[in-house]
């Protein structure tokens, strides 16, 4: 596996709270299409409700996610990017009863286009990053969006963001980053995320761990005045800040599996959430 795919996969892999696949600055070489396929597991009985935080215990709620990256290098700046996928849902918690709820249906499917800005091995200078521009979108899925422990906000919508990373030398350390804005329909909040985090490469494994955080920028609180009438659960003000760790190891065949976590350690009007995953991409090579 040529270095650029590797740091991409690093990033791309990890499945973070939010279950949406992750994209990464590095891009795959012009004309060669990757995949990443990834499973992730999630559960949370623990909930925030505005900004203070509910005990559900012992009724957890649980969400499987299955999820499909793909990745086509245009040309040496440009890439195309989509993620499609299916998610399982059931939690006892949030009924008098407790009796389960299910629900099942196709994620979110995002897709997007990411232009290199800076190259950091041609940008003249030893410490520069590399730097890339995303545009994207995303189409709802066919969940049930209603719901505290919905697999998503359920509406269409647009994104865009910048993308940082660094590997320095031959080390085989580096950082990765992300700062962007969303933005997404039926009085959806707008949101503001960002992520950093390290990576170190010692033979054919590579360990990585960061941040993540997303917030909403309007909306009202679960249980405040106008919800359940004026507004629902997508229109609520949405916020998290997240830990993720991953460990991947490479093979002859130039394969990149990993198995990832994540745990949220702050959060508004969401769950407090552990999430468990494995992932491997694969080059097809130049097509």
């Amino acid at each position: 596996m040529k270095k650029s795919l590797l740091l991409s996969a690093v990033v791309t892999s990890v499945v973070c709270p939010t279950l949406q696949a992750q994209t990464s600055v590095w891009l795959p070489e012009p004309g060669h299409f990757t995949a990443t396929p990834a499973y992730a597991y999630q559960t949370f009985d623990e909930f925030w409700v505005g900004k203070d935080k509910v005990k559900l215990d012992p009724y957890d709620s649980i969400q499987h996610t299955a999820l499909v990256s793909l990745e086509y290098g245009m040309c040496p700046k440009t890439a195309l990017d989509l993620t499609v996928g299916y998610v399982w849902s059931e939690s006892e918690a949030f009924n008098d009863a407790h009796t389960k709820q299910t629900d099942d249906g196709v994620a979110d499917t995002r897709f997007g286009l990411r232009y290199r800005l800076v190259d950091e091995k041609t940008a003249g200078c030893p410490w520069a990053p590399s730097l890339a521009l995303r545009v994207g979108g995303i189409i709802k899925g066919s969940y049930e969006e209603n719901t505290p422990w919905s697999a998503g906000d359920g509406a269409s919508g647009l994104e865009t963001s910048l993308l940082f990373g660094k590997a320095f030398g031959e080390s085989g350390f580096g950082l990765y980053g992300e700062f962007g804005w969303r933005w997404r329909a039926n009085d959806v909040p707008e949101d503001l995320f960002g992520s950093f985090g390290v990576y170190q490469s010692i033979g054919i494994v590579t360990v990585s761990a960061g941040y993540r955080g997303v917030t909403g920028l309007s909306g009202g609180d679960i249980g405040g005045t106008g919800f359940g009438t004026a507004y629902g659960f997508p229109e609520t003000k949405e916020a998290s800040q997240n830990v993720e760790a991953g460990v991947g190891v490479r093979d002859n065949g130039g394969r990149y599996y990993q198995i990832f976590g994540a745990k949220t350690l702050a959060g508004r009007n969401t769950g407090d959430k552990w999430v468990v995953g494995a992932s491997i991409t694969v080059d097809f090579g130049g097509m």
